[in-house]
């Protein structure tokens, strides 16, 4: 497995590949912005066209795990573009295809995007995750902190409105 920055522009293998990837995360019930894998594969599409501009423009890093040419993971780093946010960063759409879990892929791809952050030179990172998901409990393994959870935050691919866990990171003690 190898990972490394995506670059821009998404080739359309990439963008065919990210939104296959994405469309069986929300089928499985992932939560990460979409609710029918089904009806909203063009909503996906036109999500990593818009990423493939962000790219472009500098304003958000993507780090895919791939074997050999097939992206079987995808993680997103979204530097703070307000003045009083420069140092710090979201991290976003963490995201490994199901035949690939629970090899630690998830874990190197998050830990890829705090070195980029690091050497960014951020000193907080953010993100939110589903309440009651085992994802909480994997981001807290890896050091980050709970500050508190919304609720009826996002609309789930049942139907149902809930909550999020929302959780930081420091990098450095300053």
């Amino acid at each position: 497995m190898n990972i490394s920055r995506l670059t821009a522009p998404i080739t359309g293998e990439e963008l065919s590949q990210l939104t296959a990837l994405m469309q069986e995360a929300v089928s499985l019930g992932a939560s990460i912005g979409y609710t029918d894998a089904t009806k909203q594969v063009e909503a996906m599409s036109r999500y990593w066209q818009r990423q493939s501009s962000a790219l472009t423009q500098g304003d958000v890093q993507f780090f895919c795990a791939r074997i050999e040419q097939q992206i079987v993971g995808i993680i997103g780093l979204e530097p703070c573009g307000k003045y009083n946010g420069t140092h710090r960063g979201e991290v976003f759409k963490l995201i490994v295809g199901q035949a690939w879990r629970r090899q630690g892929i998830a874990k190197k791809l998050m830990q890829t995007a705090v070195d980029s952050a690091t050497q960014a030179g951020l000193k907080l990172l953010v993100l939110d995750t589903r309440t009651n998901d085992f994802t909480v409990t994997f981001y807290q393994s890896l050091g980050w902190i709970v500050a508190g959870e919304i609720p009826r935050y996002a609309l789930s691919t049942t139907g149902e409105y809930q909550a999020t866990t929302v959780m930081f990171l420091l990098l450095t003690r300053q």
